[in-house]
């Protein structure tokens, strides 16, 4: 089976993966012969993913550990790529000094105000000091 489609979000904007085909294996279909083969193939210098899913949906890959380390290091290399604007945004608010009058806000409103990432931030800010009380 084939399923041709990179409609997943890769998070990453201007970076759109063009279109591939791969041969997708039912997960009821997966034997441990299949594992063995394709690490023999990885070992031999093979990069094709093993792909499985059910109803010809791509779900999970199986990939070579070389692979994964060099996602892992683009997907980090993004995340302090994104961090840089935010952590300059923070710091610029936090030194401006604020004529309006009004009531401050908490930490946790300033990061939401910076947008996704500062939304992420504040809601694992919450959870961690959730955590705190809890203990």
């Amino acid at each position: 089976m084939t399923h041709n489609s990179n409609a997943h979000d890769n998070g990453t904007l201007g970076a759109e993966l063009p279109k591939f085909s791969v041969n997708v294996v039912p997960t009821d279909r997966l034997r441990r012969e299949d594992l063995g083969t394709m690490l023999n193939r990885y070992r031999h210098g093979e990069i094709t993913p093993l792909i499985f899913g059910d109803d010809n949906k791509p779900e999970a890959a199986i990939i070579p550990f070389a692979a994964f380390v060099r996602l892992m290091k683009y997907d980090h290399a993004a995340h302090v790529h994104a961090e840089a604007p935010f952590q300059a945004e923070l710091s610029r608010r936090i030194q401006e000094p604020d004529a309006s009058g009004e009531a401050g806000m908490t930490i946790e409103e300033l990061a939401e105000s910076l947008g996704p990432l500062g939304q992420q931030w504040a809601d694992e800010h919450r959870a961690a000091q959730q955590e705190k009380r809890d203990e």
